[in-house]
């Protein structure tokens, strides 16, 4: 070969491995740039953003508290609740809308249960918090409240004793609560973990063994069921299914038992069957039965530390089952390092209610309950 050919052909390859070498260092820096970026958007979406709740408060087409729920989301008016969402703002201006909606999601799921049962105990104080901000729109309240169950939903003083939860109370709360509404997000942690206190073997026989005239009168919305069919009907569900599962306390569960209403469709109840079966069983397995019987997600959605504030029972009197806000009112503070309660004389408390603020060192709240007007007439 030529010597001119040898210097053309190394003139060739210099400019081949110039051209290669630029091309190369070109994509090394574009894919460091690419990964650094890429390296940076976890850090800047670290927190996948919430759901949305679900419509109708997660209560299932075909559930005979369904209507119940559809008439409550109507009877909440897009103003009166933007009313009140002003207010919470005005007072807490770092609450995201994910917070909102969810607090204010499960304020109406707490309603539902006041329309159903006679009275209901109130465990997260951030939920409570917005409840009294309600009861400043005094005329707009007292119109949902009736329009959906047909009485005033009330505040009511602490019951006698102090303000320790009680554990068979919150044993049914959890149960009903199940039994209403799919599993949600952050309910435990609004409302406290569900599932860790076992249902009272006593709250169990009276179930199975109680007539269910008994158990209207005890423990559910008489009048608000006398005026509601949808209501009533739920009631009668609650009953029969708490008889159910009473009776079966002593057999083995199974599977079966666990998903024993997915021939009609039924989501909500899954867990009850193991709830009521380990409640029945020895005391330490108790939280091993109901962990091992849940889904990864519904531990997540059931496990929290919500407040420890507990609201008393219905007004049995006949005295508060009107509207408004009576002169017989008395809403005061009793702060012991808790939050101060915002009732006050333009609150929807009933008559001769003593409305007062405390705390057990649990998160504080107000010391208000509620019912619907439920009870024997």
């Amino acid at each position: 070969m030529s010597p001119f050919v040898i210097v053309i052909v190394v003139l060739i390859l210099f400019f081949l491995f110039k051209v290669i070498s630029a091309s190369g260092g070109r994509a090394n820096n574009a894919r460091n740039v690419g990964g650094g970026r890429g390296r940076q958007l976890p850090r800047k979406a670290a927190a996948a953003p919430m759901r949305k709740p679900p419509e109708y408060l997660g209560v299932p087409e075909g559930h005979p508290a369904r209507p119940a729920a559809e008439r409550l989301e109507a009877a909440l008016t897009a103003d009166f609740e933007e009313r009140v969402k002003d207010r919470i703002l005005r007072k807490t201006p770092s609450m995201r809308d994910g917070e909102w909606l969810w607090q204010w999601f499960e304020l109406k799921r707490y309603f539902l249960m006041c329309g159903v049962l006679k009275g209901v105990p109130m465990y997260s104080p951030r939920v409570d918090d917005l409840w009294h901000e309600m009861l400043m729109f005094t005329r707009e309240y007292e119109q949902f409240c009736k329009r959906f169950c047909g009485w005033l939903i009330h505040h009511a003083p602490h019951a006698p004793g102090g303000g320790k939860p009680d554990p068979g109370e919150r044993a049914w709360f959890d149960w009903i609560y199940g039994e209403l509404f799919l599993p949600a997000p952050v309910s435990g942690q609004l409302w406290g973990a569900f599932y860790r206190t076992p249902m009272p073997h006593d709250l169990m026989r009276e179930l199975e063994l109680e007539s269910e005239e008994a158990l209207r009168g005890k423990r559910f919305n008489v009048r608000a069921a006398e005026q509601f069919p949808d209501i009533d009907a739920t009631i009668r569900y609650l009953v029969e299914r708490g008889r159910m599962l009473a009776a079966s306390t002593g057999r083995e569960q199974t599977n079966q038992d666990r998903d024993d209403w997915t021939s009609v469709g039924m989501t909500t109840g899954l867990l009850s069957g193991m709830y009521f079966a380990s409640s029945w069983g020895p005391a330490g397995d108790f939280e091993r039965q109901m962990d091992s019987a849940q889904s990864e997600e519904e531990r997540q959605a059931n496990n929290g530390d919500g407040g420890s504030v507990y609201i008393c029972s219905t007004d049995d009197s006949g005295s508060g089952d009107g509207g408004g806000d009576s002169g017989g009112s008395n809403c005061s503070s009793d702060s012991n390092g808790g939050s101060d309660s915002n009732c006050s004389s333009g609150s929807s408390c009933s008559s001769g209610s003593s409305c007062s603020s405390g705390s057990d060192g649990g998160g504080g709240g107000s010391s208000c309950g509620s019912s619907c007007g439920g009870g024997g007439s």
